[in-house]
């Protein structure tokens, strides 16, 4: 099973066998590749897309955008407490794209620093990825963010003001459920990830 997401909504490419639920609509491949992507989600904010081959579907849906990938990740500090960013009037999670030459984990490292202040980050886990598409000026992109969780001592935060977060906070475990309200379904996905790791 393949999601794409874009903001609020979600496209998810899977097997045949898969049966959807009362709140997602079932369309063929044929009508997501003719269907305008402004328009997509007028009359459901799920939609599936069954297939014998869901990555193939997935690929082939794919090269409507601009590629790019990015890094980010989850910290938790010796309190117990995660770190969040706040930007555009949501909850989010420290990410950016990876430069020429950059693994995802250095990526993931830098990206958390920049945008928060923090430092002395250790490496606890890879928790997969996510894809999340939109409209810049017009132009689609599908971005791939690679998520890592890293753990950390307490420190004073400080947002990176000039990539528009107006707060980098820790927040408690209560707090986090209540943040994840006012968060995006990818946030939602990647922290249910890093709460059920084994």
């Amino acid at each position: 099973m393949i999601t794409i997401y874009f903001t609020d909504n979600s496209l998810t490419f899977t097997t045949e066998e898969y049966i959807p639920s009362a709140d997602e609509r079932l369309l063929s491949e044929s009508e997501v590749t003719s269907a305008n992507l402004d328009n997509l989600f007028d009359s459901c904010n799920k939609i599936v897309v069954r297939s014998a081959d869901c990555e193939a579907a997935a690929e082939r849906f794919a090269t409507r955008f601009a590629y790019l990938e990015a890094a980010g990740g989850i910290v938790e500090n010796d309190k117990g407490e995660v770190l969040l960013i706040f930007r555009f009037g949501r909850y989010d999670l420290p990410k950016g794209r990876i430069e020429a030459g950059e693994d995802t984990l250095s990526a993931a490292m830098r990206e958390i620093e920049e945008e928060t202040g923090v430092t002395g980050l250790n490496f606890v886990a890879t928790l997969g990825n996510t894809l999340h598409a939109y409209n810049v000026y017009g132009k689609w992109e599908l971005k791939r963010t690679h998520w890592f969780a890293f753990s950390c001592q307490r420190s004073e935060l400080t947002p990176q003001t000039e990539e528009d977060i107006t707060a980098a906070t820790w927040v408690d475990k209560q707090e986090l459920t209540e943040c994840m309200t006012n968060s995006y379904p990818t946030i939602r996905e990647i922290i249910y990830q890093y709460e059920h790791r084994s």
